[in-house]
């Protein structure tokens, strides 16, 4: 039940932002407040275990991509890059992240803090290729202003939508130009 309970809170999420009510929740379940409440103290404590879980679905594929011997270098930087929250769907909601901001400052400070240390692993990966001469060196500080940019603006559901994109989709174009760059490949 705790996981119907996510996933239906997920959808509400999505629907109608973090000001969904624990009512909506119980009547997409169709059951009463108090079951919610027998699985979860209160709508932050559910709030805070979405997060969580897409935290650690992000954690699992990225080590899959760091651990496996068999993917080139480039293949891992653009595998990285590509990395989106899988367990629940997509996220289709471009207020979500400021109501988190906003509402959840808690919840917020966790994202960012993992985000973050997502950055800085990538980064330290980067700086492994260009000492191996797999990555040419670039400016570590650009680079992570620009992924960090990119990221935050590629979330944005109204980008996504008039480009009739999926964030995966954005993601793996984003991916592709900073591993492959603008030029022609060399034939």
């Amino acid at each position: 039940m705790r996981n119907r309970i996510l996933l239906a809170a997920f959808e509400e999420m999505n629907l109608r932002g973090i000001k969904f009510t624990m009512s909506d929740l119980a009547r997409r379940l169709n059951v009463s407040k108090t079951s919610l409440y027998d699985h979860f103290a209160s709508k932050n404590e559910l709030i805070h275990h979405i997060l969580i879980t897409v935290i650690q679905d992000i954690e699992k594929q990225e080590e899959a991509i760091y651990h496996n011997s068999e993917l080139t270098f480039a293949e891992k930087i653009s595998g990285l890059l590509k990395v989106a929250p899988t367990v629940f769907g997509p996220i289709n909601n471009d207020r979500l992240y400021d109501e988190l901001h906003h509402f959840y400052p808690e919840e917020f400070r966790m994202i960012d803090i993992f985000r973050e240390q997502h950055q800085q692993r990538f980064l330290s990966l980067i700086v492994q290729g260009i000492e191996n001469n797999a990555v040419r060196p670039v400016n570590l500080k650009v680079l992570h202003q620009l992924i960090d940019s990119a990221l935050n603006d590629l979330f944005s559901y109204r980008f996504l939508s008039n480009s009739n994109m999926t964030y995966p989709d954005a993601l793996s174009a984003m991916a592709d130009i900073i591993v492959n760059g603008l030029l022609p490949k060399k034939e």
